[in-house]
């Protein structure tokens, strides 16, 4: 049986091969870029409906270089940061988006609970995956046949992660614990 550190590997190396995936099912025109034009045509395709200015943000968001295009060292960059924040304060617009295409692994135009699994648990973890699941698909039961678009998978992660932000300690919502006092004795 394999260690938990082998399958940690084998699930990392396959997410790169993934991440490789997206990049070329995103860049039609084989430049090894990705402009607003590509990721337009990508949401015609899936049959989403983005908001005027949605995709030059996204793009804007994590342009590290600033030319209006992501390049594949940027798109790694992108969703490394993503996958490994913690805090919720990285940019999530193309990251979920990269993380569909990436769950779509036929090409269908929308993925399955089965699909989403193997990404999911490495966002975040074992202990935390089935509650994500529930949250994300409403169930996590296999079987359950339950499968999401990428406008539903994007408006629940976005529903997720807001109110995961709202409620985050912050310094208006802090509550000092009461003070202790000292028995005397």
């Amino acid at each position: 049986m394999a260690s938990a550190a082998a399958r940690e590997r084998y699930a990392r190396k396959n997410e790169q091969d993934e991440l490789e995936r997206a990049f070329r099912t995103i860049d039609k025109k084989g430049d090894k870029m990705i402009d607003a034009d590509e990721l337009n045509q990508l949401f015609l395709a899936l049959g989403h409906k983005a908001k005027r200015g949605e995709v030059e943000d996204m793009i804007w968001e994590v342009d590290e270089d600033c030319d209006g295009c992501l390049s594949w060292h940027e798109f790694q960059n992108l969703y490394t940061r993503g996958r490994d924040d913690k805090t919720g304060y990285e940019p999530r617009g193309l990251y979920n988006v990269i993380e569909f295409v990436m769950n779509d692994k036929e090409g269908l135009g929308y993925i399955t609970l089965e699909e989403a699994m193997q990404i999911m648990y490495l966002r975040y973890g074992r202990a935390m995956l089935d509650a994500q699941l529930e949250e994300v698909f409403g169930t996590s039961d296999l079987n359950s046949g339950k499968i999401l678009t990428l406008t539903e998978f994007l408006n629940c992660l976005h529903a997720s992660q807001v109110k995961q932000l709202l409620n985050r300690v912050t310094a208006k919502t802090y509550k000092a614990p009461p003070p202790t006092t000292k028995k005397r004795g």
